[in-house]
């Protein structure tokens, strides 16, 4: 009996063994099947990782809970050295396809995403000449050299930068605003406010999100966006 006993614990401990490697090299499938079809923004493979667990349970249902991307270097129309990190909810992947079938679609009900852009690029598409912005104390500073009523030649002016969207858009509000080594009444400051109140172009984002809330941060400008019922293509 003790034997038996033994033997019986030994099978379970190599099943258990053989669960868990197997469970490993799904998770390497899946995340590689996967990047086929999230690696369009990025111009090569993302980061990809397959949240939850057990995962093969996962695989058979052929329904991911939660996957996650994320990569550096992205251009976005004109903007160069953004990164991003998505959370894919739900996502359908049908065991077939890990089994090397071949779908034409990757589906998930949600996709969270945050964005990082450098503030030289969204200063650099903004229509404001020779702007830039700059994390300072915790607020976003914008510097720019513009005419001033009164003033010979061009001033260096500077305030806090607030970025919002606003129906879809993005507007660029600086307030605060002060000119370098000159006082001026404020009557001749609120003057230079509509030249620093513009639309920025930013460019449409990766994987159908839509734009939410844009937070500057010490790494750049984070934009939140998230999206519903997105379906992936694979990349040519």
């Amino acid at each position: 009996m003790i034997i038996a006993g033994v033997v019986i614990a030994l099978v379970l401990v190599v099943l258990g063994l053989a669960a868990a490697v197997a469970d490993r090299v799904c998770v390497g499938l899946a995340e590689r099947r996967a990047s086929e079809y999230l690696s369009q923004p990025f111009g090569r493979p993302p980061t990809v990782r397959v949240h939850g667990t057990p995962f093969l349970t996962q695989a058979l249902r052929g329904c991911y809970t939660e996957i996650e991307v994320s990569g550096a270097g992205l251009q976005l129309g004109e903007i160069r050295g953004a990164t991003l990190n998505a959370h894919l909810f739900d996502v359908v992947l049908p065991a077939l396809d890990l089994l090397g079938g071949r779908t034409n679609s990757l589906p998930c009900a949600h996709v969270d995403g945050r964005i990082v852009l450098p503030y030289t690029e969204v200063a650099r598409i903004s229509p404001i000449p020779g702007l830039t912005l700059s994390f300072e104390k915790q607020r976003l500073v914008a510097t720019a050299a513009l005419p001033v009523p009164g003033v010979s030649q061009l001033a260096r002016v500077s305030g806090e930068a607030r970025l919002t969207v606003t129906a879809g858009a993005v507007w660029l509000r600086v307030r605060g605003i002060s000119v370098a080594g000159i006082s001026l009444p404020s009557l001749v400051l609120k003057q230079l406010v509509p030249s620093l109140t513009v639309p920025v172009p930013l460019p449409t984002l990766p994987y159908g999100l839509r734009l939410g809330e844009l937070k500057p941060t010490a790494d750049g400008l984070l934009v939140s966006a998230a999206a519903d019922d997105v379906v992936f293509t694979a990349a040519p």
